[in-house]
């Protein structure tokens, strides 16, 4: 059983998508948008096989619990980094860009929280931040719907949600 506030997966995905593109805009200076299970997909296929990609992950606690998920690839976390940074990408080094990973995680999160509830209190866990095989990718899209693909600059973003009562686990 689930707490009337919290977010059914689908709903919780479109405003978690909605969170992205508004950061995305308004910290990054990109052009984000949602797009369907095939698009995904293809541009996921495009991509080099042996692509660094990054996961990021916000676990928060409050009236329910959860965990965000951002997963992108390598280059476009370093082009974005060097966006919110202003400066050129390969100014940065890898540790400075998986910050960055789990900063917009955090940001995407925060966001999403505090449009969607806003009378309530939640607390974010710092990020963590962890390469993503390209082989395990892919699998990312088939999580029970809990996997919403965003494109971002023209690359693939893969935005994930598990959220859970806290007292039920549901």
């Amino acid at each position: 059983m689930s707490s009337p506030r919290s977010p059914q997966p689908a709903d919780g995905l479109a405003a978690l998508g909605d969170a992205v593109r508004q950061v995305a805009e308004a910290s990054l200076f990109a052009c984000a948008e949602p797009c369907d299970a095939s698009r995904t997909a293809g541009l996921l296929q495009a991509r080099p096989p042996a692509e660094a990609w990054l996961t990021a992950a916000v676990a928060f606690t409050g009236p329910f619990e959860g965990v965000v998920r951002v997963t992108l690839p390598g280059p476009l976390a370093g082009d974005l980094a060097g966006a919110f940074c202003g400066t050129q990408p390969d100014a940065l080094d890898a540790s400075q860009v998986a910050d960055f990973a789990g900063e917009l995680a955090n940001m995407v999160c925060g966001r999403w929280l505090t449009q969607t509830h806003r009378r309530e209190r939640f607390e974010l866990a710092a990020p963590v931040v962890g390469g993503t095989a390209p082989a395990d990718i892919a699998a990312l899209t088939g999580r029970d719907g809990g996997t919403l693909g965003i494109v971002v600059n023209d690359a693939p973003v893969l935005v994930g949600l598990t959220a859970a009562h806290p007292m039920t686990g549901a």
